[in-house]
């Protein structure tokens, strides 16, 4: 089955994630990317988990998983080292109308997380669509290595050229070919020392 791709905008949208170990904490790195309403069900949680926790990052339910605690969340993540819980998570959220995610299990998923070059604004999101997790971090670090972080102050200048040159030139095939040319710069200059 082809996977449609998309970015999700988290900001004031509930996120629950299960689990407080190693597994929730790599799941909860990029939630917490653009997520502002978390919630971490777990009895225990990571030294990195309880830090977010002390910042105002999320908040944390010392407490196991019990049925229904997904309703009222729009992305629910299980994300212990437990499958029976894990898929037990993504079934609640199913009833709840929650997306759901049981970690490293296809088949309970509604969603893959990619793996992802982030540079800022600028993101690149690869996938196997949950076959081959290893190759999508293979292909990262490739990316990463030729997108440097010069690509995130670049991707913002971007915007802002484009901001302008939307009210100093029509829409129209010259302002399109314009901003794909300013796009083909590289952006070395870019590179804070």
């Amino acid at each position: 089955m082809a996977l449609y791709p998309i970015f999700l905008k988290l900001e004031g949208r509930k996120v629950l994630v299960v689990g407080g170990g190693n597994i929730g904490e790599e799941k909860l790195e990029g939630v917490l990317r653009s997520a502002t309403d978390v919630t971490v069900v777990s009895p225990r949680i990571s030294p990195r988990i309880a830090q977010w926790a002390a910042q105002g990052l999320l908040k944390h339910k010392e407490t196991e998983y019990q049925a229904g605690m997904a309703r009222h969340f729009f992305l629910v993540i299980g994300a212990t080292e437990l499958e029976a819980v894990n898929r037990a998570v993504y079934q609640d959220a199913q009833q709840a109308g929650a997306l759901g995610n049981a970690v490293d299990d296809p088949a309970y998923c509604d969603y893959y997380t990619p793996s992802v070059v982030s540079r800022g604004e600028f993101q690149i999101a690869i996938s196997t669509g949950g076959q081959s997790p290893a190759l999508a971090q293979q292909v990262r670090k490739n990316l990463e290595r030729q997108y440097g972080p010069e690509f995130g102050p670049f991707a913002e200048w971007l915007g802002r050229i484009r901001t302008t040159l939307r009210h100093v030139l029509p829409a129209g095939e010259r302002r399109k070919q314009l901003l794909h040319l300013i796009a083909l710069c590289r952006p070395k200059s870019f590179v804070s020392e």
